[in-house]
């Protein structure tokens, strides 16, 4: 099988590193006073050999990039933007067409995808496009197929063993100031630092031998705006979960162990209303409504009360502060949704493809490893009707 340029880079890499073991293997044996001439020997073997397969493959590399570019003399020097077209396209139809496995880390080196993510702004729109090449969506990619609201409303990040204080990220020295509210009692209750674990992810693209067969850029757009788009359902999905799988219960924001408080009301709306004022301060100016177009109707068609001109009103008109309309959200949620963080560990994302022997439909597959916590519960309400508690509930 003929090994692509990205796959020779990644095995002359490996190389090196151990190559530079094997000379500190043997000044060891050196240094050491009892060695013997026969142990000296295999040090200098077993160091000679790395350093000739390391030479070989750099000699090959040049070899193969010399190669391109002569096939290339003709059309003027690729830019950035084509190179990660064709980088990232080359890497996929080598990982169908003959069941390799490509690591997102070694890849990075030639599509510039990043190994960190700082945790920033919501206005940065960090998402689950860190767990792939980042230069290849900023350049041309189009948005996903079904955007995730929480793109832009929770926050994100990709660090490895990331570890979070649950009160300086939001308040700093301002803690004093709330430090007998439901926040303060939630940070007692729970410690002051949000650990971040590791739970495996999968996102399966269909690819046809025509899609494998056209151009660089339509095969690039094909997968990556899917992968992305099935990265990105997989965070609304755990969200929203009322039913979580084992082992994700903590990501939904209905789970009873996040005991995230439900307001009711005697209808949805003096629900959301009645759960927009329980809420402390310091949380009031960044407040979001996450509810079901169901529910959107239902509060529209009440308050109208006949009259059409009521159904020009928006959302964000009835309720004064901005409402995501999504399916996923079953009870209406309102909160500061940047104290929902999902985080990316950008290591060990791989892909790698999969054949369904029944049907002969091959998937180019996207393994990462994530996970997201409610970092304060206190920053959350969910709105019911009539259920007579103000106490958590399990969704």
């Amino acid at each position: 099988m003929a090994k692509t340029l990205i796959e020779m880079e990644a095995a002359a890499r490996d190389y090196g590193r151990l190559a530079s073991q094997r000379q500190e293997e043997y000044l060891n044996v050196l240094e050491k006073v009892e060695s013997t001439p026969a142990e000296v020997n295999a040090a200098v073997e077993a160091r000679d050999a790395m350093k000739q397969k390391y030479d070989a493959m750099n000699a090959e590399i040049s070899a193969k990039k010399a190669a391109m570019n002569v096939s290339a003399s003709d059309t003027k020097k690729p830019s950035n933007r084509e190179k990660a077209v064709n980088g990232f396209a080359d890497m996929v139809r080598g990982v169908v067409a003959n069941n390799r496995i490509a690591k997102l880390d070694d890849f990075k080196n030639a599509v510039l995808a990043p190994t960190t993510a700082p945790v920033g702004p919501a206005d940065e729109k960090q998402n689950g496009a860190w767990a792939l090449p980042t230069n290849v969506s900023t350049d041309f990619i189009s948005t996903p197929l079904a955007p995730n609201p929480l793109v832009d409303a929770a926050a994100h990040s990709a660090i490895v063993n990331l570890e979070i204080p649950r009160i300086d990220i939001t308040f700093g020295n301002a803690f004093n100031g709330i430090a007998d509210g439901a926040t303060a009692k939630e940070v007692e209750l729970k410690g002051s630092d949000v650990k971040f674990g590791r739970i495996k992810s999968k996102v399966f693209v269909g690819l046809s031998e025509t899609v494998l067969a056209g151009t660089n850029l339509a095969l690039t757009q094909f997968v990556y705006s899917r992968l992305q788009d099935g990265l990105l359902k997989l965070e609304a999905n755990r969200a929203f979960a009322t039913t979580p799988v084992t082992g994700e219960e903590h990501m939904s924001l209905y789970d009873e162990s996040n005991a995230v408080k439900v307001v009711s009301g005697a209808n949805k709306y003096s629900a959301i209303i009645a759960a927009i004022a329980d809420f402390e301060d310091e949380y009031a100016d960044n407040l979001t409504i996450f509810m079901s177009r169901k529910d959107w109707f239902e509060i529209q068609t009440a308050l109208a009360n006949g009259n059409n001109s009521f159904y020009s009103q928006t959302p964000e008109q009835v309720f004064g502060i901005p409402v995501q309309l999504t399916a996923k959200a079953v009870k209406p949620v309102i909160g500061d949704f940047s104290q929902y963080h999902v985080n990316y560990d950008p290591t060990t994302a791989q892909f790698e493809q999969d054949k369904d022997i029944k049907t002969g439909i091959v998937s180019f597959v996207a393994t990462t490893w994530v996970d997201a916590q409610v970092k304060l519960a206190a920053a959350f309400r969910i709105a019911d009707v009539n259920t007579g508690s103000t106490e958590p509930e399990e969704g």
